[in-house]
C-alpha cells in the first residue's frame, strides 16, 4: 500500500480522472471536505476502510493504489503513458512540436530507405553503401519513435487507450523489422522471399491498426478520419503482398497527414488555453 504523501497524490489523480471536484467526492462517500483535503495534502494517513470507501466512490479498487517500480514508472514517463497533471502546458506543446518535426525527418529518412531497398532489389546492392544503410537505419528508428510518441500522448490527451497501445507497438515493429534489415546485411537468418511476406503481414497490420484508432479518435475533426481510412487502406494493400509496392511509397506520403495531425492537435490546445 502506498504511505504518505504518494497516497494523498494518487487520491487526487484518480478524483481528477473521475471529474469529481473535493466536495463532489464528499457527496458520494459521507466522508468530510476536510478529510478529504488532509488525506490529499499529505497529512494523515487515513484508516483502511476510508482509503475503500473513497475509492469505491470513484469506482476504483486497492489495485488502483499499487506502487509502480521505478523502472515501470520511468518508461510511462518516456512514453507519455501518464501525464503529470502538474506540468506546464508548454510541456505538452514541446513534446507535440518534437513529433511534427521528427516526422518530417523520418518521411525523409523512408524516401532514401525505398530508394536503398529497391536499388539492392534490382542490382544486389545499396546504392549509398553498406555504412550509410546502417546509419540511415538507425536515425530511421529514433525519428519513427519520437514521431509515434507524439501519438501516445494524443492518445492520453483524448482518452483513445487503443491509440496509445497501437502506436506503441509501431515502434516497436518498426524498430525489429529495421533493425532486422540491417542484420541481414551480414547473417541470412531467412530468405527474401519470406522476410518480404513478414514485411508486408507486419506492416499491413499495423497501418490496419493505426487507421481504425485514428478513424475512432474524437475531438479534432475529420482529419485524423480521412487520415485512418487511407492507412487501412495502404494496410489492405500491404496484406494483398502484391499491391505493397504501391503500398510502400503511398505510406511515406500519408506520414505527411500524421503530421498534419500533430499540428491540429497543437492548434486544438492552443484555443483551450486561449479560450
Amino acid at each position: 500500500m502506498m504511505k504518505q504523501p504518494e497516497l494523498g497524490r494518487k487520491i487526487v489523480e484518480l478524483r481528477q480522472q473521475k471529474g469529481f471536484t473535493q466536495e463532489e467526492l464528499v457527496e458520494q462517500c459521507n466522508i468530510s471536505v476536510r478529510t478529504i483535503q488532509r488525506i490529499e495534502a499529505g497529512e494523515v494517513s487515513p484508516r483502511i476502510y476510508t482509503i475503500k470507501t473513497i475509492l469505491a466512490a470513484l469506482d476504483r479498487d486497492l489495485d488502483d493504489l499499487q506502487q509502480n517500480s521505478v523502472f515501470e514508472t520511468k518508461v510511462k514517463e518516456a512514453m507519455l503513458l501518464e501525464i503529470d497533471p502538474s506540468k506546464d502546458v508548454s510541456f505538452l506543446f514541446k513534446q507535440l512540436n518534437v513529433g511534427w518535426i521528427t516526422g518530417i525527418i523520418s518521411m525523409i529518412c523512408f524516401v532514401f530507405q525505398f530508394i536503398e531497398d529497391s536499388y539492392y532489389i534490382s542490382e544486389g546492392d545499396y546504392y549509398f553503401g553498406g555504412i550509410f544503410y546502417i546509419t540511415l537505419g538507425i536515425v530511421s528508428i529514433v525519428m519513427f519513435a519520437l514521431h509515434m510518441r507524439a501519438f501516445v500522448l494524443i492518445g492520453e490527451l483524448f482518452k483513445s487507450y487503443f491509440l496509445k497501445v497501437v502506436s506503441i507497438l509501431f515502434i516497436a515493429v518498426n524498430t525489429l523489422m529495421i533493425l532486422y534489415s540491417i542484420m541481414d546485411m551480414y547473417f541470412k537468418y531467412v530468405p527474401e522471399a519470406a522476410y518480404a511476406i513478414i514485411f508486408c503481414v507486419f506492416y499491413g497490420l499495423m497501418y490496419l491498426f493505426f487507421g481504425y484508432a485514428l478513424l475512432k479518435l474524437k475531438g479534432l475533426g475529420q482529419l485524423p478520419k480521412a487520415t485512418g481510412l487511407m492507412q487501412i487502406v495502404i494496410g489492405g494493400m500491404f496484406l494483398t503482398i502484391i499491391f505493397s509496392i504501391v503500398a510502400s511509397p503511398a505510406s511515406i506520403l500519408v506520414q505527411g497527414l500524421n503530421v498534419a495531425i500533430i499540428l491540429k492537435v497543437i492548434e486544438t490546445i492552443k484555443a483551450q488555453v486561449d479560450s
